[in-house]
């Protein structure tokens, strides 16, 4: 712990980017120690994106390393200054809340969340779920939360949460901010039950509607249960789906070509697209639904082969572009070189050495690109003079 704390110190007195690593998990936050207390430390934290996106509240019993270097760190180093010379979207800087490194921190941070009715997030001890809400009363060593689910908006809890099972508290970030947006509305939110289809070989009529309509579906992979994509359909043939996709904070996610034959289902309604609905009109009202350096006005050739013709476009153009294949454990992102008619190589970016992985158009279940980490790729690569 000593160590630990010694390390939060330097970071603070010495304005250091720092990676802080939890116990028990993979997840760990980037950004600057913005308040240091007795248990617990503040960080402003950036995304993966390299944009300033909110702060953290972490206990010291939740940290168990605090990171001052490495690649890591120098790859988050050129994000953020991508950023910046980008003019990526990112929220005014709210009011900033004050803590005193004297006082308890939890306790402060506790009572600034109710006064300004902000949704926070909750990581507990010995619990593997988020808790997303707002803080509704205070006590010296608890405080009431009322849950929001946005997935969900039948789930409907007030909880009584003990200061000493707190772990993790997020606020302010992006989501969070439209999720108070939304909650100012629970009054009126009506939930939705959710229409899903299963792949029994009948997804393009659905899909073919959802392209004329416009209309907003969640897609979720065989195989690949915990990931899904949310979007509207831009082109359809030939066995392929190409969506539109939302980030979780409704802005413009790039695109991904599926082969729907690879897909177990759609969604077309839920709680969960009610919610990215909500962002999204949000978003459009505000300017704020894609990064500057994104394309999310692109028009695709119904009647060509969509992945040949994407593949074959991106290596033309050296674009990154993200492969899930049937023949590799893992995606592979890279730029797409020597195209055949009946497959291609990806020379893989993503660190250390570049290697080269065939590729048969055949295999490819997924295909994603023209997103924010495909730029970031690609200006990585042009700065490595690769």
């Amino acid at each position: 712990m000593d160590a630990i704390l010694m390390s939060l110190m330097a970071a603070l007195n010495e304005k250091l980017l720092i990676n802080v690593y939890q116990r028990d998990t993979d997840d760990f936050y980037t950004g600057y120690v913005q308040a240091l207390g007795s248990n617990a430390v503040i960080l402003s934290t950036y995304n993966d994106a390299g944009i300033s996106d909110g702060a953290v509240l972490l206990t010291f019993n939740a940290i168990e390393q605090v990171e001052f270097a490495g690649a890591d760190l120098d790859d988050m180093d050129f994000r953020i200054d991508l950023a910046e010379k980008a003019h990526f979207l990112t929220l005014e800087e709210p009011a900033t809340l004050k803590f005193d490194p004297t006082q308890d921190l939890l306790q402060q941070l506790a009572q600034q969340a109710q006064a300004s009715q902000q949704v926070v997030m909750v990581i507990l001890a010995d619990d593997d779920s988020f808790l997303e809400g707002q803080i509704t009363s205070v006590f010296e060593d608890r405080f009431t939360l009322s849950v929001f689910n946005k997935y969900n908006y039948t789930d409907v809890r007030v909880m009584q949460i003990d200061c000493s099972d707190v772990l993790v508290v997020e606020f302010a970030g992006l989501d969070l901010f439209l999720e108070t947006q939304l909650v100012a509305q629970r009054a009126h939110l009506v939930h939705q039950k959710s229409m899903l289809h299963l792949n029994n070989g009948q997804l393009t009529p659905i899909l073919a509607d959802a392209e004329k309509s416009g209309a907003m579906l969640a897609a979720i992979p065989r195989d690949n249960e915990d990931q899904f994509y949310i979007g509207t359909v831009k082109a359809l043939n030939h066995g392929v789906v190409v969506l539109s996709l939302l980030d979780m904070a409704a802005q413009f996610g790039g695109y991904v070509a599926l082969r729907i034959a690879a897909l177990q289902s759609l969604t077309t309604a839920s709680d969960y697209l009610q919610t990215i609905a909500f962002y999204r009109q949000w978003d459009m009202a505000h300017d704020f639904t894609q990064q500057p350096v994104l394309n999310a006005d692109r028009d695709f050739d119904n009647t060509a082969e969509l992945i040949p013709s994407l593949v074959s476009e991106a290596a033309a153009f050296q674009r990154v572009i993200r492969v899930r294949a049937a023949t590799e454990e893992d995606h592979l992102m890279g730029v797409p070189q020597e195209v055949s008619a009946t497959g291609f190589v990806m020379r893989l970016t993503d660190g250390g050495e570049p290697e080269n992985v065939p590729v048969a158009f055949d295999d490819v279940l997924e295909l994603a690109f023209g997103h924010i980490f495909a730029y970031i790729a690609e200006e990585t690569l042009h700065q490595d003079g690769r």
